[in-house]
């Protein structure tokens, strides 16, 4: 029988996931395109109820060598840099279409992705605003490996953004496997869908096949097992009046199969789950997320897993 086959969509660990904190969006304040940031911010804000805050991060200065001795930065130095990312925050907020200059500032010092994801944690946030700076860098500091690292650390949502995040996604690949953290990808993926938008709910099924009988059966129950775990989902989501919500299950790798399917199907967002149960698996947390985050050309949502 299938793993699968095992999984009570109906346990507590499924009920809806509750969030309303503040939107963080985190920059620096020099992003190429910080409209699609704010953009981002205003649109989970509006989807969870949220209000967005601007969230910088300045890294102090490490200590300079001289010969046995390290000799420290001086702390009004890393001040000023901090006062300076501060003034470009404020700058950028007012400058940018997509920015208000009332939503508040906060510019901390220390390493980014740990003093991001500690303070989402503090402020209760719903959810951390990042750009994805791979091919068109949103900022010089908040690129794509800032933003795997502060998913490494987070317990909270990451919506990794690009340059042309629309004002409300229209078609949204889930990325599912049946885990509390997929499915609660999906329900919050589905709120930032626009109201006449489309949900699909994508499960990449293993590649390996072998002749023997056994791997017949457990591939038929497989099969068997699918069908009604996507209807029990769909009947979870609450899904609004005017939203289309269609299954799709694929072969292969999961985070290529996924980002293949979503290419294809011109989707504007990406969501998947992650997982983190012992020391080495915060250091690669969700190896299928990491992967899509890093590799992806649309926005990507990964959310934690919370029982």
């Amino acid at each position: 029988m299938s793993a699968l086959a095992n999984v009570p969509l109906s346990a507590p660990g499924h009920a809806p996931l509750v969030v309303s904190g503040p939107v963080l969006v985190a920059t620096d304040g020099m992003a190429v395109s910080p409209d699609a940031l704010f953009n981002a911010g205003r649109l989970a804000a509006a989807s969870f109820g949220g209000a967005v805050e601007l969230v910088g991060v300045c890294e102090p200065m490490p200590g300079v060598a001289a010969g046995m001795d390290v000799l420290p930065v001086p702390a009004e130095l890393d001040e000023a840099r901090r006062a300076a990312m501060f003034d470009d925050l404020r700058r950028s907020v007012n400058v940018a279409a997509a920015g208000d200059p009332a939503w508040p500032i906060t510019v901390l010092l220390g390493s980014p992705p740990r003093t991001l994801a500690r303070e989402a944690e503090r402020r209760g946030a719903s959810v951390v605003v990042m750009g994805i700076g791979r091919h068109n860098p949103l900022d010089r500091l908040f690129g794509t490996e800032t933003t795997l690292a502060t998913l490494r650390e987070s317990r909270v949502p990451v919506l990794a953004v690009g340059p042309n995040f629309p004002a409300a996604p229209s078609h949204v690949v889930v990325g599912l496997d049946f885990s509390v953290a997929s499915v609660q990808a999906a329900q919050l993926a589905l709120r930032l869908l626009s109201p006449d938008g489309r949900l699909t709910l994508v499960h990449v099924r293993p590649r390996f096949e072998h002749p023997s009988a056994d791997w017949q059966v457990w591939d038929a129950d497989y099969s068997r097992t699918l069908p009604p775990l996507f209807e029990q989902l769909a009947q979870q989501l609450d899904v609004p009046a005017g939203i289309t919500v269609d299954t799709v299950t694929v072969r292969g790798d999961p985070a290529p199969a996924l980002l293949a399917f979503a290419q294809q199907s011109n989707a504007d967002l990406v969501a998947v789950g992650t997982q983190r149960h012992s020391f080495f698996e915060r250091l690669v947390v969700g190896s299928v997320a990491t992967r899509v985050l890093r590799t992806a050309r649309v926005a990507v949502l990964a959310v934690p897993g919370r029982g």
